[in-house]
């Protein structure tokens, strides 16, 4: 079975989630959960974007995505998202916005991160307490690679990896402690209002966060208590070293 050629992955492979404005449950039953694949599978052709894996949960979904640059991946989300806001809306007789955002996403950088999200994916609904084994859950592309029939492209995904249902298995089995976009149900702040919060607080720039590690510093203490965030997706948001950012961090405060 084809493995991965290359080792940098960065650019093609996208970790996406969508979620409901205010946690609502724009996916309260199986007709919703149902009509939002159906979106992804007949739009992807339309944009050449490839599905790796999903799961539609009630009030968001996770999907792994792949294409030539987000910007397909946008034009992707944009139709599949303002399509079933229209269906949504006209079930619920209500007028409005159905999604949170247009969509959240993080690059997938090498073949590890690729299968770790893989698997994180498919065990959402077991983290959530919904089923006790993700093959139960049939909104969940694992079902789909254990039985070879569904709309994950498979022979994209052959190319990349094993898809054959013993492998899947494997890689659920493993430990996966890796930090990936969460739907934060857990009452901590949206990322991005907090970003732009401290911005106008600090007068945040590039050059400030490069040279200042004790504004650094403060920036990345605030962050994780406020949002529950990794160090990882600090320095990707606040776009500085990672490694600098792990050295400041381990700093021990002055007595």
């Amino acid at each position: 079975m084809g493995r991965i050629a290359r080792k940098n992955l960065v650019g093609n492979y996208f970790h996406i989630m969508v979620q409901g404005i205010a946690k609502e449950k724009i996916f309260p039953d199986d007709k919703t959960k149902g009509y939002y694949l159906t979106c992804l599978e007949k739009t992807k052709s339309k944009k050449q974007v490839y599905i790796f894996a999903f799961c539609v949960m009630n009030n968001h979904a996770h999907l792994l995505l792949s294409a030539e640059n987000i910007a397909l991946i946008a034009e992707y989300m944009k139709i599949v998202n303002a399509e079933y806001a229209r269906y949504f809306n006209n079930e619920n007789d209500r007028i409005g916005y159905v999604f949170r955002d247009r969509f959240r996403s993080e690059v997938i950088q090498n073949e590890q991160y690729l299968l770790n999200c893989l698997a994180y994916i498919h065990h959402n609904p077991v983290k959530a307490g919904i089923v006790k084994n993700a093959q139960d859950y049939d909104y969940s592309s694992y079902q789909n690679y254990l039985s070879g029939w569904g709309i994950v492209d498979f022979k994209e995904a052959e190319k990349y990896y094993d898809i054959s249902p013993s492998f899947i298995k494997s890689i659920m089995n493993k430990e996966n402690d890796t930090d990936w976009l969460d739907c934060e149900d857990k009452g901590f702040e949206n990322i991005s209002e907090v970003v732009s919060e401290l911005t106008d607080k600090y007068g945040l720039s590039k050059t400030r966060l490069s040279e200042d590690d004790e504004l650094l510093i403060k920036m990345t203490k605030e962050l994780m208590s406020r949002c529950r965030i990794s160090l990882r997706r600090i320095a990707t948001i606040l776009e500085v070293n990672r490694e600098r950012l792990r050295k400041l961090m381990a700093i021990p405060p002055s007595p």
